[in-house]
């Protein structure tokens, strides 16, 4: 008789009395070649050690054995402890590449980059490893979010290769089906699910073109807001002139590219204002909300934010209203130089309207504008 394969050990997250000694389990599952099912922060995957190809064979094979349909594709993914090792796994990245690496990790995106036959660290896997991972001529690389993946992530020797289960386990009955003799698995660490949960988004890079290969947590609108060219106003509270001005670049912008403000992400833009000393939350300033409406803008649903650092590494181009806060800006982050400037055209200051009446925030639009229309004209959107 063939030998019956033992039952994985089954750990349940909501029962264990200490999150440490979970994390050693995976670890040692996963450095002896085993196969572990980990909780990812859209749902599930099984991983297994690249310097384990019999154990990535066995992967692919549960993968296979879990889906509810035989010939469901599921790409394989390799985890990246963090977003500066995708040059490592994929060099030469293009903008576009760089752009989304900077914003779509540590999250539910993998992004699935073009690599060279003779470059990269994948080029040390072995054969069968590659194999399954390269796939088209690209390698997938996802940074997770999930605290305990990531720990277990830390103290793994080597990359670990995943493949998301979520939607499987979904419409084949959750975690049960991994238990099964065919799946093959070690061990599963059981975080439980919901309905919501979703796979992670595979998206595809070429060049300085994207695509969704693989829909799931994150939307089409998220990926193209990461895609676009962002442009960040700052000011002081951000109730006033920079959100003044986000609003009325959107609508000139717009107006130049033949498009809807809803459409510009699409198109490749995304606009955005903080404030160097702002409050969070705080909405935009009565007579902004009214001027920028009569230029067929919306702040009616704006709320303050205040500059921080993630925003300011994300922006391609910064505008700062007054030179006081291009200042602070540059004490705060002096490698963004480069990328930032005052927004009026001649390096003045963009006069502040607050406590004011209507006439002087109608004139603080109009010389927003006009700073706005002669750097779109520089650019050559007309």
């Amino acid at each position: 008789m063939p030998e019956t394969r033992p039952r994985p050990e089954r750990i349940d997250l909501s029962q264990a009395d200490d999150i440490r000694d979970v994390v050693h389990r995976a670890v040692a599952c996963l450095a002896t070649g085993g196969i572990a099912a980990l909780p990812t922060e859209t749902g599930f995957a099984i991983a297994a050690s690249a310097l384990h190809p019999e154990a990535v064979s066995r992967l692919i094979a549960a993968a296979r054995a879990v889906a509810p349909h035989p010939d469901t594709p599921h790409r394989s993914v390799l985890l990246l402890r963090g977003e500066t090792e995708a040059v490592d796994w994929a060099p030469g990245l293009s903008q576009l590449a760089g752009r989304f690496v900077q914003r779509a990790w540590p999250g539910p995106i993998a992004l699935a980059l073009p690599v060279g036959k003779n470059a990269g660290l994948a080029t040390q896997l072995a054969e069968p490893v590659r194999n399954a991972l390269i796939a088209n001529d690209s390698i997938a690389l996802r940074v997770p979010a999930n605290g305990l993946l990531r720990e277990i992530m830390r103290l793994t020797p080597g990359p670990l290769i995943a493949i998301d289960l979520t939607d499987a386990a979904k419409a084949a009955g959750g975690y049960e089906r991994l238990a099964s003799e065919e799946a093959a698995i070690d061990l599963i660490v059981d975080q439980g699910h919901t309905r919501d949960d979703q796979p992670a988004t595979i998206v595809e890079v070429r060049d300085n073109a994207w695509q969704i290969v693989a829909p799931g947590a994150a939307s089409r609108g998220d990926i193209a807001s990461m895609a676009g060219n962002l442009w960040l106003f700052i000011c002081t509270g951000n109730t006033c002139r920079s959100p003044m001005a986000e609003a009325l670049c959107k609508v000139t912008l717009a107006k130049r590219l033949g498009c809807t403000i809803d459409e510009l992400a699409e198109r490749g833009y995304v606009i955005m204002s903080a404030g160097v000393y702002a409050s969070e939350g705080m909405p935009a300033a009565t007579h902004a909300v009214d001027v920028v409406s009569m230029r067929g803008g919306s702040l009616k649903r704006h709320s303050s934010r205040r500059v921080n650092e993630a925003l300011v590494q994300r922006a391609d181009r910064i505008f700062a209203m007054a030179g006081e806060h291009l200042e602070v800006l540059l004490d705060y982050a002096p490698e963004v130089a480069d990328r930032a400037r005052l927004l009026h055209p001649q390096g003045l200051d963009i006069a502040d309207p607050i406590g004011s009446d209507r006439a002087n925030y109608q004139a603080t639009a109009r010389e927003i504008e006009e700073a706005i229309a002669a750097f779109l004209d520089r650019l050559g959107i007309k």
